[in-house]
């Protein structure tokens, strides 16, 4: 008995399709739509828990209320929390320097004043802000106050000049740490008026103020926003202002320039946020991004507006820009004055 058998002729299968023109030029596309997405994501997955801000200072003075400030509008922002702790201890240098050890996963941030650029060459310890950290972002900017206690029987500038002088080192202003602003300020006025002052160190600016207002002190040179309830309440007295840069709805006082001091117009303050070093690019932009539509906002700008400050929304590479200028300015001061 024969059996025919029919040949099976060959079915193609569907993955067995050759790939045309079209579908091969339409994979990498589909891949760079995919990167970019994923690139999305991972920009918006920050913050995904909460986010410290470090003030390297005690609370109630100017990086306190401006960061509490900030943290708010994040917070509300992000749906997470941003909290402040104080670190004080060293003229900054502390919590600063806890700051540059942290690990670089945004998640821990320093607010500082221009006081950090004078750590290295002032106080003589290892922290740069260029390098030990990562600049983040500039919050504001504001001239410096002459503030005295409201006990001392001076009005003006020329009248506490005169009383100064007329007492030899038997006057003291009061700061936060050598090599402070605060310090290198009040140094730049004994400079220019040939006053014999002496200085004294505090952990914190709120323990000077406390001893300024209690008329322990004579002096300090201050931003006005850690100031300004104190000058209100008749505690302290306001004599004048190091530059004019000072916005609306300031409390008013003249110049040093005006009232014939010279050379006092470098002396300013500006806030800063930090980051660990190696902070990383897409963390970066998006801190900076997110902190200059920050104190844009109608709360912030109010709140500097009262402490006499002005917002400053700045790239990263502007503020290092603004650093530099101090590093020189600092180089340049040394020349002429002693820190000790």
């Amino acid at each position: 008995m024969s059996i025919s058998l029919t040949p099976i002729r060959p079915v193609r299968m569907r993955s067995e399709r050759r790939p045309t023109r079209r579908r091969v030029l339409s994979l990498p596309l589909a891949a760079a739509t995919l990167a970019v997405a994923g690139g999305s994501a991972a920009q918006q997955a920050w913050p995904r828990r909460p986010v410290t801000f470090v003030v390297p200072y005690g609370p109630g003075a100017s990086n306190d209320t401006f960061t509490r400030a900030l943290a708010e509008i994040l917070s509300k922002r992000f749906g997470q929390p941003f909290v402040v702790e104080n670190r004080a201890g060293a003229g900054g240098f502390t919590g600063s320097n806890a700051v540059a050890q942290a690990a670089p996963d945004g998640y821990t941030f320093l607010e500082a004043p221009n006081s950090i650029v004078g750590f290295k060459p002032l106080m003589k310890v290892n922290l740069d802000p260029l390098t030990s950290l990562t600049p983040v972002a500039l919050l504001a900017r504001s001239p410096i106050a002459m503030v005295v206690p409201s006990g001392l029987p001076v009005k003006t500038v020329r009248e506490f000049i005169d009383y100064a002088k007329a007492r030899p080192d038997q006057l003291f202003y009061g700061h936060a740490g050598v090599g402070t602003t605060q310090q290198q300020h009040a140094e730049m006025f004994k400079r220019v008026t040939g006053l014999k002052i002496k200085n004294v160190n505090y952990k914190s600016s709120a323990d000077a103020q406390a001893d300024l207002v209690a008329g322990r002190l004579q002096l300090m040179f201050i931003t006005i926003a850690s100031t300004v309830g104190q000058i209100q309440s008749g505690q302290l007295r306001l004599l004048a202002y190091t530059d004019k840069n000072y916005p609306p709805g300031s409390l008013p006082a003249p110049t040093l320039a005006e009232l014939g001091v010279p050379d006092m117009e470098k002396a300013q303050s500006w806030w800063a946020i930090f980051a660990p070093p190696r902070l990383p690019p897409e963390i970066l932009k998006a801190a900076n991004a997110a902190i200059n539509e920050a104190i844009m906002d109608p709360s912030f700008t109010a709140l500097l507006a009262r402490s006499g400050a002005s917002p400053a929304p700045a790239s990263p590479d502007e503020l290092i820009s603004v650093i530099k200028q101090e590093v020189a300015d600092i180089a340049e001061l040394m020349k002429t004055i002693t820190i000790e």
